[in-house]
């Protein structure tokens, strides 16, 4: 392919969040091993976000747009977020 490509591996208890509203500057695909999870993502906020180079500081959750997406993932499920839009979990 010649790109760089990497992976992570998160644990959040039920009734926790990960992080903090965010978003990355890679595109980020989501595959729910165990539990539920429900994800909301976000358009970006400014046109700068589209593509950026970096990842966003985080953000207070009333600083977020409307959601594009607000679902509960079960275990098997995947979602992609694209780059740059911002990602909030519960």
């Amino acid at each position: 392919w010649g790109r760089v490509s990497g992976a992570n591996a998160y644990l959040t208890p039920p009734g926790t969040q990960g992080f903090a509203p965010h978003f990355d500057d890679v595109d980020v695909y989501i595959l729910q091993i165990e539990g539920r999870k429900r994800w909301r993502l976000y358009p970006s906020i400014d046109e700068s976000e589209i593509l950026p180079q970096f990842s966003s500081k985080n953000l207070d959750p009333e600083e977020l747009p409307k959601p594009i997406l607000d679902t509960v993932l079960s275990p098997g499920d995947m979602l992609y977020a694209p780059r740059g839009t911002y990602i909030k979990l519960y």
